[in-house]
């Protein structure tokens, strides 16, 4: 027996149509309020939907039944009141929030806290980074400042307020605090769209709620695009345009800056 024959018996089973002329014509003129009855082979029709598809929607009704849309969604709410059949549309948005839950928390890399043996690894990944994120838009008086000694040095202070993800002595990336900021955050190249950089970012804003901050902040030139979606997707936002002071093994350096914040 094929489908369409198998579909044909189950029809004549149920009986057709479904729902009679006389009781259709005659809730068209029933006040609202007034009870439906449901034909048995409605009700057989909606209860071989739940088995099949485990949900029963009142599109699903109207299709099978042949009947309008008011005349679907009044059936299936008396059939789903007298328990004849699930919420439909219950099991349809619990299937989607379901859905929804799984793409928007994937599992995401462990952090750790940095130690000594990560730096010099911590430093190609900084300058690396950095300059391909600002060497197009700064001045070459700023690229001077920043080589690969230069950042090393820096990352003895940073150790113990920096966490990364990847195993001892070679991370993929880092996210470090300072005050309220996050302070440094950059991702190797082989590590991006794996969930590291999500992790990282996290693991920064928990740092920064520990020592009880409550609006942290972040400092981004305004022409680094992807970074700025990166952290509006993660919560941050801001529009002021600041000249910060940059740390810098010569001492601070004044550059434009775009100013985000989040509440923690």
């Amino acid at each position: 027996m094929n489908r369409r024959q198998f579909t044909t018996r189950l029809a004549a089973l149920f009986a057709a149509p479904a729902l009679p002329a006389s009781a259709v014509s005659a809730a068209a003129s029933a006040p609202v309020a007034a009870p439906i009855a449901v034909s048995t082979g409605a009700s057989s029709w909606a209860s071989y939907l739940m088995a099949m598809h485990k949900t029963c929607t009142p599109t699903m009704l109207k299709s099978v039944l042949n009947v309008s849309e008011g005349m679907a969604e009044t059936l299936h709410s008396r059939m789903v009141s007298e328990g004849i059949i699930q919420d439909g549309n219950r099991v349809v948005r619990e299937v989607k929030q379901r859905i929804k839950s799984a793409l928007e928390t994937p599992d995401m890399p462990r952090t750790r806290p940095a130690v000594a043996e990560d730096m010099d690894a911590l430093a190609d990944i900084w300058f690396d980074g950095w300059f391909e994120a600002h060497a197009d838009h700064v001045p070459d008086e700023l690229k001077a400042l920043r080589n690969s000694d230069s950042l090393r040095i820096r990352l003895e202070n940073m150790l113990e307020t920096t966490d990364v993800v990847g195993p001892v002595g070679a991370p993929v990336g880092f996210c470090t605090v300072k005050g309220d900021e996050i302070y440094q955050f950059y991702v190797s190249p082989a590590a991006r769209g794996t969930g590291t950089a999500d992790a990282l970012i996290q693991a920064g804003e928990k740092r920064l709620k520990d020592s009880e901050i409550e609006v942290g902040q972040l400092w981004v030139i305004p022409q680094n695009a992807r970074a700025i979606a990166f952290y509006q997707r993660n919560g941050w936002d801001g529009d002021a345009l600041e000249n910060v002071p940059l740390d810098t093994a010569e001492g601070p350096y004044l550059l434009p800056c775009r100013i985000l914040q989040k509440a923690l």
